[in-house]
């Protein structure tokens, strides 16, 4: 029904919940979010090995991962270890080394990697796209530098994973297969991330973010 009051006002019936809809509708995102916690760290952080001879790992890991990426170069067998990242976003002043790409890279040369291993390829984007620019540098640098590449594997942090292997995918293209290696977090696990402020603040980050790759991300 809607009534008109001398043109000036009007008066509209609309459908609205009740106190029960607004019960159901909060037991039922209850429900989902009760079995997704449980499932969503798997997720966002999946393990899936390509048969490559490079092992790429983003810069902006923590510093006691770097072993683990060393381990996993020499058990499989690789033959190059490429470092990727974006411009420092803090200490830029204090550094010599203005890139996360680079970081990652001096670091594992002073831990004893082999220098003519490793590869160091940066990108300066640092406020839109991180990783997708990342991707996109890294793409130039083997059409360039390994033509025949047909397979790549890509070692992150944690949750960062899925995304990460979303956006390195839409960069190579269909010519190079992106596999995935998501490395534990020292903080959480994945029946644990929920106990604490810096696990649901990012499982949730990266969840939207997965979210909004699958949905709305464009390459360019």
């Amino acid at each position: 029904m809607r009534k008109n009051y001398f043109h000036l006002i009007t008066l509209k019936e609309r459908w609205g919940l009740t106190l029960w809809g607004h019960l159901l509708i909060l037991s039922v995102i209850s429900l989902l979010i009760l079995f997704g916690a449980g499932n969503i760290y798997n997720v966002l952080a999946p393990v899936h090995r390509e048969k490559a001879d490079i092992l790429v790992l983003e810069g902006f890991i923590s510093d006691y991962v770097l072993q683990d990426a060393i381990n996993e170069f020499r058990k499989n067998n690789y033959q190059l270890l490429i470092t990727t990242g974006t411009p420092l976003e803090y200490g830029d002043l204090l550094s010599p080394y203005k890139n996360t790409a680079m970081v990652a890279g001096m670091s594992l040369l002073k831990m004893g990697f082999d220098s003519t291993r490793l590869v160091i390829v940066g990108t300066s984007e640092i406020r839109n796209d991180r990783t997708y620019n990342s991707a996109v540098a890294l793409k130039k640098w083997l059409v360039k530098n390994r033509p025949q590449t047909k397979s790549i594997n890509l070692m992150t942090m944690g949750v960062h994973g899925a995304r990460s292997q979303l956006l390195f995918q839409e960069a190579m293209g269909d010519t190079i297969r992106v596999g995935i290696i998501s490395l534990k977090n020292f903080y959480y696990g994945p029946h644990s991330w929920w106990k604490s402020s810096k696990g649901v603040r990012e499982t949730m980050n990266e969840t939207f973010g997965y979210f909004y790759v699958r949905l709305f991300f464009r390459p360019y």
